[in-house]
């Protein structure tokens, strides 16, 4: 995308005339995860893209018509065509209300296009009720996120405080420095499996979009997988921990407990491990049944897979991770009537016939968070 760059001050030799140029078009490479990139800096090449003027204004009104999507007279921060930074994003993708297609915008906040999305959406089932107390609460002031250590806090909480909205090379263009991190955390994708990271490194990628470059088959839950990143301070979980860092560590960090190896039996674990023990080690210190995981023939919950490859009974290297029970999004949890604090709307909470709560045949009256935990520690 091309962005607004410098303004250059030209002085007439009388001293009568300031012009003041502003130099718009000026040309720069921005690179971007998957979207609001230019057509060279995607995988393609030829239809994402995205001009300033969709979200930009220079003067607020053209014609004597309001250039603020929602009418008002004057532009948001940044010259931005809305009111805040969420209206904005939403004109895209809340049911597409502008109609723009080639391609068509993901519908992230109330997804009406038939697919269950990879990040889930900020919706509940019931929207009547909004269960901001478990969930990326976008558009809420002065957010503390839960975990945070340095603990500190969001003034404004949108879409930008997680996405790169002109771009970067991360997948899902995923800021680069989340939260408290203090240096770049890598999260790399394939668009095409082909064995290429954004990165332009060999895979296995952190993410693998099986699909190819193709609008919105990308954004599916099924055809994005998780696999090893190569460090484990890079990929999604380390990324999370970037806000809620006492949720991310090293088997025996003092903020995780257990060790590297699993379980030690003198060393209990704090929170579950999200980075580094397998179900492999799970299994051989009798917290998870190995065989029964590689057996589930229903929906799974989301592991990253080193290999790649499905779990046997015999060797399962996955490990569980933050979206393995999360939503980066929110979920679709039905609302509790008596105490909607139970409803932990960003929990994947999958029924007794193994279908999450995103999809349209989820069954509320067995959905229990146990049914996720027994997938790994059948008991």
């Amino acid at each position: 995308m091309y962005r607004p760059e410098r303004y250059t001050l030209l002085w007439d030799p009388e001293g009568s005339i300031l012009l003041i140029l502003l130099i718009f078009f000026f040309c720069t490479t921005v690179h971007a995860g998957e979207y609001h990139a230019t057509k060279e800096e995607t995988f393609s090449k030829t239809t994402e893209t995205l001009v300033c003027s969709q979200c930009h204004t220079m003067h607020g009104t053209q014609g004597g018509q309001s250039m603020i999507y929602t009418g008002g007279a004057l532009p948001g921060r940044a010259l931005i065509r809305a009111a805040t930074i969420v209206q904005l994003c939403l004109t895209c993708h809340e049911n597409n209300s502008l109609g723009m297609s080639n391609p068509t915008p993901p519908d992230i906040w109330n997804n009406t296009l038939g697919y269950i999305p990879s990040a889930g959406d900020f919706n509940d089932r019931n929207p009547s009720t909004q269960n901001e107390q478990n969930r990326h609460s976008v558009g809420q002031s002065n957010v503390t996120p839960p975990g945070s250590n340095p603990t500190f806090s969001i003034d404004y909480f949108s879409c930008i405080s997680c996405h790169d909205q002109h771009g970067n090379t991360n997948f899902r263009n995923l800021k680069k420095r989340p939260g408290n991190a203090s240096a770049d955390i890598t999260v790399n994708y394939s668009l095409n499996g082909s064995g290429t990271c954004s990165d332009g490194t060999s895979s296995p990628c952190d993410v693998d979009n099986t699909t190819g470059g193709s609008n919105l088959v990308k954004y599916y839950r099924a055809n994005v997988t998780f696999i090893k990143t190569p460090s484990d301070t890079n990929g999604i979980p380390a990324w999370c921990g970037g806000c809620h860092t006492d949720f991310h560590g090293a088997g025996g960090a003092s903020n995780m407990g257990g060790s590297l190896s699993g379980d030690t039996g003198s060393s209990p674990w704090l929170r579950h491990p999200v980075r580094d023990v397998d179900i492999n080690e799970a299994n051989a210190n009798l917290h998870a049944d190995r065989t029964f995981w590689a057996g589930i023939t229903t929906e799974r919950v989301r592991v990253v897979n080193p290999d790649n490859t499905a779990p046997s009974s015999t060797n399962a290297d996955e490990q569980p991770f933050c979206l393995s029970c999360h939503y980066a999004h929110g979920g679709g949890n039905p609302n509790n009537a008596t105490d909607p604090t139970l409803d932990h709307s960003n929990l994947v909470m999958i029924d007794s016939q193994g279908k999450i709560n995103l999809d349209s045949t989820y069954s509320a009256s067995s959905g229990r968070l146990r049914n996720v935990c027994q997938q790994c520690h059948n008991q």
